[in-house]
């Protein structure tokens, strides 16, 4: 059976790299694994009246194993809470499902049968459930996508055409999408948690909170004239700014600073010791927090930094990063918790029959 749930698991690995990935903001999905299960038609009949009814008119379940013929349109390959899956369905699926899948799999009609399962039972979930989304918060969130990816709808409208689907097919695509997070704040969200005691450990064992001592400083800039008389002016105004500064550097960078940040008191940033132009390290040099430098000449002017700050080397504080930590725990435990219920919980609440394992003789 190890090659059979082969199909499910290559679906959940490749789902990430569909053509229209970048319109696609939840990251937390998992492909249901279907374990695909040969069933003899001699001993073993799934369907009740109203699907025995549509095999007398012209559907046909192979047994275990069979190869459908290519033009087998009407051979069940699978059952879905008594609802049939041809082959003419898979044909159609792949035109219509298989643009949002990877190219290197969007032909792959194994892959393409554990997509379509997917959906289907999600589908069902989300009618369950009466989850339900309005064409208002589907453009909304098609705006966010495209805004965190950088595309137009134009560049959307272009790929989709060049694949064959259009602007609405996209649009339900984008709806199935919305209702599968609220479905998982429904059911899912609540059931993860990350307690205070697992953020901690992971902020002492995660070498990325690590930093090195870095300085936070702030300027005054004063432009330097290429006229020596002019420029002498400045550098005795810089004399005495520099004294004004000693007593308060931040209105005297608002007074007198021609840099970035003076109406910030002259405040840039923080930065490692060694990457700063060295003019900067020449002031800084010998400075305690809180010390004000002695006006230095570099960069076309003339510069008097003050050292707010040092943030000495070591971890960053727990109390900076926990919420970042726990953000990034949570997300994780909760694609986690997503793939159980899909593989899992969500496989015992419908019944999921696969009739034909080997799909190779399906073609166009």
């Amino acid at each position: 059976m190890e090659n059979e749930s082969r199909p499910a698991r290559r679906l959940s690995a490749v789902r990430a790299g569909s053509l229209l990935h970048g319109a696609a903001r939840f990251c937390a999905v998992a492909a249901v694994s279907m374990t695909l299960a040969a069933c003899s038609t001699t001993d073993w009949w799934p369907f009740g009246e109203e699907e025995e009814n549509k095999l007398q008119a012209g559907l046909t379940p192979l047994a275990a194993g069979e190869k459908p013929p290519p033009d087998a349109v009407n051979s069940i390959v699978a059952v879905i809470d008594g609802e049939p899956i041809t082959v003419g369905d898979l044909r159609a699926y792949r035109r219509t499902g298989g643009p949002f899948l990877p190219d290197e799999v969007r032909n792959d009609y194994r892959v393409l049968l554990q997509s379509m399962i997917e959906r289907r039972l999600l589908k069902a979930e989300f009618e369950k459930n009466g989850v339900r989304v309005d064409d208002a918060t589907v453009e909304r969130y098609i705006e966010g996508t495209l805004k965190e990816s950088g595309q137009s709808k134009a560049e959307i409208e272009m790929a989709l055409a060049r694949v064959g689907l259009t602007w609405e097919q996209y649009f339900e695509r984008m709806r199935e999408e919305v209702q599968r997070v609220s479905l998982v704040n429904l059911i899912i969200r609540s059931r993860v948690n990350v307690p205070d005691e697992e953020v901690a450990e992971a902020w002492e064992k995660d070498p990325a909170f690590m930093q090195k001592e870095k300085l936070v400083i702030a300027d005054i800039f004063l432009p330097l004239p290429t006229d020596d008389a002019a420029a002498a002016a400045v550098r005795a105004q810089a004399d005495e700014v520099a004294r004004q500064a000693r007593r308060d550097f931040e209105d005297a960078a608002k007074k007198h600073s021609k840099g970035p940040g003076a109406a910030d008191g002259g405040k840039l940033g923080e930065f490692e010791r060694g990457t700063m132009a060295s003019y900067f390290e020449k002031a800084l040099a010998g400075l305690d927090e809180g010390d004000v430098s002695a006006p230095v000449e570099g960069g076309g002017g003339i510069h008097i930094v003050k050292l707010l700050d040092v943030k000495k080397s070591g971890r960053r504080p727990l109390e900076e990063v926990k919420e970042e930590i726990r953000e990034a725990i949570y997300q994780k435990r909760l694609q986690e918790r997503y793939e159980k219920w899909a593989s899992e919980d969500l496989r015992r609440e419908h019944r999921v029959e696969i009739l034909m394992s080997d799909l190779s003789g399906i073609t166009g």
